[in-house]
């Protein structure tokens, strides 16, 4: 049994994210409620209701996710003039194609899209293949590849400007994710064009087939979308050696391997970088017992490959703590995965090892969940579903604002009663040693 988020979730996320199509649901209305709660939350200018999405009863007094509401009758009798009256109802409001989703009942029972072949309508995009049997981060590439490779882009070569994939809504604080991204581009003069899973403007969009790179953030969720547009395009994609920029290490190692190929100077970026680190070292050596209390501690990690990676090496790397757990949820980077954990001793944390926990990270609501626990370890929210509602101070995982995040979550986190004194305090003045 699945129980992860399927590829259905993920292809109705890269729709919404990108924002050029009227992500159709083609099931009941329960199979539509909880992605929409999941939008409402991830998207901060969700407008729950408008005078437009009344006029169409697929909306349901929602501005996003229509549906088709495939009721019994439709089952017996076919949902071709259903999903046909639904994207017509649609189409009409928004001027958007309609990208028709299948939920899991809907087809292994009753799709049917004969109906919509050969119309004089605007034709809704389709996609091959059973997403409720890909993995969320499949579906989520399908979808978005599927959905680009319908647009009509310019052409050219901006040689100083790249595109940002793999990265989106579903990302945690993703707004601030991509300022700090674009930052540091801007710091070795290389532009941002577009991020196709952040809302990007419609012009942006057109204008991905002329940036010089395509630079793939999370790879498990955008490498057939990179190889589409490295098909139609020529442009070429980096997978990132060190896995997403998480932690200063990774960071680093995103800024020297986008400066490597797109020529450029790395050293405004690894500077501020550098800066910033300094300035956070500082005030964690004010409270140095909080910090190397951690050393050999444990850690759990549950998250998708290329985040998996560059955390775990921070952790052990930097800390010197021992990992007690590692899921991956796919196999992207679990290559580099296995040889470092073989590489430090620790291989046997892919099945699980014994030991005291300090530390978990994972998914927004387990990391609630284990904050309301009696354990004392620190839980950090890394991966959906969320566990806040609101986002108000730049929580994100990414950029050097994804560094201070980490450690503000795990430090505050453990609640393991701590003196507060300074190390080597002296308690009475003057003495000696043999006294």
């Amino acid at each position: 049994m699945m129980m992860e988020p399927d590829g259905t979730l993920g292809a109705a996320i890269a729709s919404e994210s990108l924002g050029l199509t009227d992500t159709m649901i083609n099931g009941a209305g329960g199979c539509r409620s909880r992605t929409q709660i999941m939008l409402h939350e991830l998207i901060p200018s969700y407008s729950p209701e408008n005078v437009c999405c009344r006029r169409s009863k697929c909306f349901s007094e929602q501005s996003r996710l229509p549906c088709t509401y495939i009721n019994n009758d439709d089952i017996v009798f076919g949902t071709s003039p259903k999903i046909q009256s639904s994207v017509d109802s649609v189409s009409e409001i928004t001027s958007k194609r309609a990208l028709l989703l299948d939920t899991l009942g809907a087809s292994l029972i009753c799709t049917d899209y004969s109906g919509l072949t050969g119309s004089g309508r605007k034709d809704p995009i389709t996609i091959k293949g059973d997403l409720s049997a890909m993995s969320f981060s499949e579906g989520y590439d399908v979808a978005m590849c599927t959905i680009l490779s319908t647009v009509d882009m310019d052409t050219g070569r901006d040689g100083k400007s790249v595109n940002i994939l793999g990265y989106s809504i579903m990302d945690l604080g993703w707004e601030y994710g991509v300022q700090d991204i674009r930052h540091l581009l801007g710091l070795m003069g290389v532009k941002l064009n577009c991020v196709p899973g952040c809302l990007p403007e419609p012009e942006s969009v057109r204008g991905c087939g002329k940036a010089a790179l395509n630079i793939m953030i999370h790879p498990e969720y955008c490498i057939r979308t990179a190889k589409m547009l490295e098909s139609r395009f020529g442009t070429p994609y980096l997978r990132l050696k060190e896995g997403a920029p998480i932690g200063y290490p990774a960071v680093r190692a995103f800024v020297i391997d986008v400066a490597r190929e797109m020529d450029v100077d790395p050293k405004p970026a690894l500077d501020y970088i550098d800066e910033e680190a300094r300035a956070v070292h500082k005030v964690l050596m004010n409270f140095d017992r909080i910090a190397s209390s951690l050393y050999a501690k444990g850690f759990v990690i549950r998250s998708d490959s290329s985040a998996v990676y560059p955390l775990m090496r921070w952790m052990i790397e930097a800390f010197g703590m021992a990992p007690r757990m590692v899921k991956a949820f796919d196999e992207e980077y679990m290559p580099e995965i296995t040889g470092y954990l073989e590489s430090v001793g620790h291989s046997d944390a892919l099945a699980g090892a014994a030991g005291e926990v300090e530390v978990v990270f994972t998914d927004g609501l387990s990391a609630l969940e284990g904050r309301n626990s009696r354990t004392p370890a620190g839980y950090v929210e890394v991966r959906l579903p969320r566990g806040r509602q609101l986002d108000l101070v730049g929580r994100t995982m990414v950029g050097t604002r994804g560094c201070r995040y980490v450690l503000d979550e795990m430090m505050n986190g453990i609640r393991r009663f701590r003196c507060g004194q300074p190390t080597a305090i002296q308690y009475r003045p003057g003495g000696s040693e043999e006294e």
